[in-house]
């Protein structure tokens, strides 16, 4: 596969890593392989993505280990796209399977077994990266053969990724439907029905401390989109399902399932789908919720109004950068 600034295939790390590190379980087998797809950016580290293979936990841990762990300022998504585990959390144990995306909110106490080897990609912000763990993976850089030492392993600090440790849970089986922490694009907070497409709002601001949301688009071959000339957000988009050609600066290419895009700011670009597709917003700036509910309400309440110059007003008022949305 080919580099492309734009785009990273998971399916092919090798190509979409831009760094990797290993973890390991007390019995010094690999627990975990995390690989670096894009840096954070600004006050709040934005557009922070991960791509980490957990393997599964030994047998013999099984029925004990459940990483018990709150996170003091930063928040998490994760996508779960192979293998299941075990989400603990607000005293309940819910079986996580593939196609579920699980939040957690800063200070929110959590814990993970992992069952079977799982995909596990992960958007983050607002995480207070110590100086030690920078320094390690500096020597990880510049010395890549170091990557996998145990001993440089052992010199990352317990406060990496803002993790403080906690005691064992106490919990109660329950159906994932019922835990508030585990999204699903067939379960959204709201769905808003267009041509061609439907635009789900799975993870709401408020659950991000204000500073972002996601939104998904589930699109039907044909839906095509163009954003405005010079767009002053930068886009991180997860598609996660389907098959997509964009075209990013003039330059054209297809993004199939599990595919990473990222889009500079003031960068034309625009999408058709070719095939069934799911396309989560991992960026979250724009006030997509709020734009949808009242677009929605203006559309069901009062038709009349519903002219292109109050959608025009939407998108301003709610940073939406969309210039315009149709089927080919």
């Amino acid at each position: 596969m080919e580099k492309n600034e734009f785009v990273f295939d998971l399916k092919h790390p090798e190509v979409s890593w831009r760094g990797s590190a290993k973890h390991y379980w007390p019995n010094g087998q690999v627990s975990s392989e995390a690989g670096l797809v894009t840096d954070a950016e600004g006050p709040h580290g934005l557009y922070w993505c991960l791509d980490t293979i957990m393997h599964a936990v030994p047998e013999d841990m099984k029925a004990t280990w459940q990483m018990p762990h709150y996170h003091v300022h930063g928040y998490e998504t994760f996508f779960v796209d192979s293998g299941k585990l075990y989400l603990y959390i607000n005293g309940q144990r819910v079986l996580c399977t593939p196609g579920d995306i699980v939040h957690l909110q800063a200070g929110q106490a959590h814990g993970m077994t992992f069952l079977e080897e799982t995909k596990w990609r992960g958007t983050y912000h607002d995480f207070e990266v110590y100086a030690d763990a920078k320094d390690v993976g500096r020597v990880k850089q510049y010395m890549p053969e170091l990557k996998d030492d145990p001993k440089l392993a052992a010199l990352m600090p317990n406060g990496e990724m803002d993790s403080k440790m906690l005691e064992a849970f106490v919990y109660k089986d329950a159906p994932v439907e019922e835990c508030l922490a585990v999204k699903n694009v067939n379960r959204p907070h709201a769905a808003y029905e267009f041509p061609g497409c439907s635009m789900r709002v799975i993870v709401e601001r408020w659950e991000n401390g204000g500073t972002k949301e996601m939104v998904c688009a589930v699109m039907e071959p044909g839906f095509t989109a163009e954003w405005v000339q010079y767009p002053a957000l930068r886009e991180l988009l997860f598609l996660r399902k389907g098959k997509v050609k964009f075209t990013v600066l003039g330059k054209e290419f297809i993004a199939d399932d599990e595919c990473v895009v990222n889009i500079p700011r003031f960068a034309p670009h625009k999408i058709e789908v070719l095939e069934h597709a799911e396309l989560y917003d991992l960026g979250g700036q724009s006030y997509w919720s709020l734009f949808l509910q009242c677009y929605n309400s203006i559309r069901t309440l009062h038709p009349e109004r519903l002219t292109p110059e109050t959608v025009e007003e939407l998108k301003k008022k709610f940073n939406i950068p969309i210039e315009k949305i149709g089927m080919k």
